[in-house]
Protein backbone atom coordinates (compact mmCIF):
# COMPACT_ATOMS: atom_id res chain seq x y z
CA UNK A 1 0.00 0.00 0.00
CA UNK A 2 1.24 3.42 -0.74
CA UNK A 3 -0.08 6.91 -0.29
CA UNK A 4 -0.11 9.81 -2.74
CA UNK A 5 3.43 10.83 -1.89
CA UNK A 6 4.77 7.30 -2.39
CA UNK A 7 5.55 6.51 1.20
CA UNK A 8 4.33 3.32 2.80
CA UNK A 9 1.36 3.68 5.11
CA UNK A 10 2.74 0.94 7.30
CA UNK A 11 5.19 2.14 9.86
CA UNK A 12 8.06 -0.11 10.75
CA UNK A 13 7.59 0.80 14.40
CA UNK A 14 4.18 -0.93 14.36
CA UNK A 15 5.93 -4.29 14.19
CA UNK A 16 8.32 -3.22 16.96
CA UNK A 17 5.40 -2.23 19.19
CA UNK A 18 3.71 -5.59 18.62
CA UNK A 19 6.88 -7.48 19.53
CA UNK A 20 7.63 -5.55 22.73
CA UNK A 21 5.90 -6.88 25.83
CA UNK A 22 3.71 -4.44 27.72
CA UNK A 23 5.34 -3.43 30.97
CA UNK A 24 3.81 -1.52 33.82
CA UNK A 25 5.93 0.96 35.67
CA UNK A 26 5.43 1.68 39.34
CA UNK A 27 7.29 4.30 41.33
CA UNK A 28 9.73 3.04 43.95
CA UNK A 29 8.47 2.93 47.51
CA UNK A 30 9.99 5.45 49.88
CA UNK A 31 10.60 2.74 52.47
CA UNK A 32 12.11 0.03 50.30
CA UNK A 33 14.14 -2.22 52.53
CA UNK A 34 16.68 -4.97 51.99
CA UNK A 35 15.66 -8.56 52.61
CA UNK A 36 15.72 -9.45 56.28
CA UNK A 37 18.80 -11.40 57.29
CA UNK A 38 18.24 -15.11 57.94
CA UNK A 39 16.86 -15.58 61.45
CA UNK A 40 15.70 -11.94 61.78
CA UNK A 41 12.52 -9.92 61.37
CA UNK A 42 12.71 -6.23 60.58
CA UNK A 43 10.58 -3.10 60.65
CA UNK A 44 10.85 0.66 60.25
CA UNK A 45 10.86 2.73 63.44
CA UNK A 46 10.14 6.47 63.49
CA UNK A 47 12.95 8.62 64.90
CA UNK A 48 11.17 11.90 64.11
CA UNK A 49 7.55 12.87 63.59
CA UNK A 50 6.77 16.15 61.81
CA UNK A 51 10.40 17.17 62.22
CA UNK A 52 10.51 16.61 65.98
CA UNK A 53 12.74 13.97 67.53
CA UNK A 54 10.83 11.05 69.07
CA UNK A 55 13.41 9.36 71.31
CA UNK A 56 10.69 7.79 73.47
CA UNK A 57 9.38 5.85 70.47
CA UNK A 58 12.82 4.59 69.46
CA UNK A 59 13.83 3.61 72.99
CA UNK A 60 10.53 1.83 73.56
CA UNK A 61 11.15 -0.25 70.43
CA UNK A 62 14.72 -0.94 71.55
CA UNK A 63 13.47 -2.13 74.95
CA UNK A 64 11.15 -4.49 73.03
CA UNK A 65 14.22 -5.94 71.32
CA UNK A 66 14.45 -4.00 68.03
CA UNK A 67 17.97 -2.89 67.10
CA UNK A 68 18.94 -0.48 64.28
CA UNK A 69 20.31 -2.34 61.26
CA UNK A 70 23.75 -1.22 60.10
CA UNK A 71 24.18 -0.59 56.38
CA UNK A 72 27.29 -2.78 56.35
CA UNK A 73 25.02 -5.84 56.85
CA UNK A 74 23.75 -5.41 53.28
CA UNK A 75 26.20 -6.35 50.55
CA UNK A 76 24.11 -6.74 47.39
CA UNK A 77 22.54 -3.25 47.14
CA UNK A 78 22.87 0.28 48.40
CA UNK A 79 20.19 1.60 50.70
CA UNK A 80 19.86 5.08 52.19
CA UNK A 81 22.20 5.39 55.15
CA UNK A 82 22.03 7.91 57.96
CA UNK A 83 25.30 9.86 58.01
CA UNK A 84 24.93 12.10 61.05
CA UNK A 85 23.60 11.99 64.58
CA UNK A 86 22.90 9.04 66.82
CA UNK A 87 22.03 6.58 64.04
CA UNK A 88 25.16 7.06 61.88
CA UNK A 89 25.79 4.06 59.64
CA UNK A 90 22.27 2.64 60.00
CA UNK A 91 19.81 2.16 57.16
CA UNK A 92 17.30 4.98 57.37
CA UNK A 93 15.34 7.61 55.50
CA UNK A 94 12.98 10.51 56.23
CA UNK A 95 12.96 10.19 60.02
CA UNK A 96 12.82 6.40 59.98
CA UNK A 97 15.46 3.84 60.91
CA UNK A 98 15.33 0.18 59.86
CA UNK A 99 15.47 -2.12 62.87
CA UNK A 100 15.74 -5.87 63.24
CA UNK A 101 15.04 -8.49 65.88
CA UNK A 102 15.83 -12.23 66.12
CA UNK A 103 12.88 -14.34 64.97
CA UNK A 104 12.66 -16.22 68.28
CA UNK A 105 12.22 -13.00 70.23
CA UNK A 106 9.75 -11.68 67.65
CA UNK A 107 7.66 -14.86 67.89
CA UNK A 108 7.68 -14.63 71.70
CA UNK A 109 6.54 -11.00 71.48
CA UNK A 110 3.69 -11.88 69.08
CA UNK A 111 2.60 -14.72 71.38
CA UNK A 112 2.61 -12.40 74.40
CA UNK A 113 0.49 -9.75 72.67
CA UNK A 114 -1.84 -12.40 71.22
CA UNK A 115 -2.50 -13.77 74.71
CA UNK A 116 -3.06 -10.25 76.06
CA UNK A 117 -5.62 -9.63 73.33
CA UNK A 118 -7.48 -12.85 74.15
CA UNK A 119 -7.50 -11.95 77.86
CA UNK A 120 -8.96 -8.52 77.09
CA UNK A 121 -11.65 -10.00 74.84
CA UNK A 122 -12.61 -12.51 77.53
CA UNK A 123 -12.72 -9.76 80.16
CA UNK A 124 -14.95 -7.63 77.96
CA UNK A 125 -17.34 -10.51 77.41
CA UNK A 126 -17.52 -11.12 81.15
CA UNK A 127 -18.14 -7.43 81.88
CA UNK A 128 -20.99 -7.30 79.37
CA UNK A 129 -22.56 -10.45 80.85
CA UNK A 130 -22.28 -8.95 84.35
CA UNK A 131 -23.82 -5.68 83.22
CA UNK A 132 -26.70 -7.56 81.60
CA UNK A 133 -27.39 -9.48 84.82
CA UNK A 134 -27.30 -6.29 86.94
CA UNK A 135 -29.56 -4.34 84.59
CA UNK A 136 -31.95 -7.21 83.91
CA UNK A 137 -31.55 -6.76 80.17
CA UNK A 138 -29.93 -9.32 77.93
CA UNK A 139 -26.91 -8.03 76.04
CA UNK A 140 -26.37 -9.95 72.84
CA UNK A 141 -22.79 -10.27 71.72
CA UNK A 142 -21.97 -10.97 68.11
CA UNK A 143 -18.27 -10.74 67.42
CA UNK A 144 -16.58 -11.14 64.11
CA UNK A 145 -13.00 -10.70 63.15
CA UNK A 146 -11.30 -10.60 59.80
CA UNK A 147 -7.98 -9.62 58.41
CA UNK A 148 -6.62 -9.06 54.98
CA UNK A 149 -3.20 -8.47 53.58
CA UNK A 150 -2.51 -6.33 50.63
CA UNK A 151 0.95 -5.81 49.30
CA UNK A 152 3.64 -7.70 51.20
CA UNK A 153 5.66 -5.35 53.34
CA UNK A 154 9.18 -5.55 54.68
CA UNK A 155 7.79 -6.06 58.13
CA UNK A 156 5.44 -8.88 58.95
CA UNK A 157 4.48 -7.89 62.44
Amino acid sequence: MSSKNGRSDLRSSTRDEEIRPQTNWTPPALLDAPQARPGFKQRWVATTILGKETPDNVYKRMREGWEPRKSETVKEQHFPTINHGQWVGCIGIEGMVLCEMPEEKHNAMKTYYGEKSLEQNDALSGELDSLGRRSGQTIYQDRKSSSSRGRVSAMED
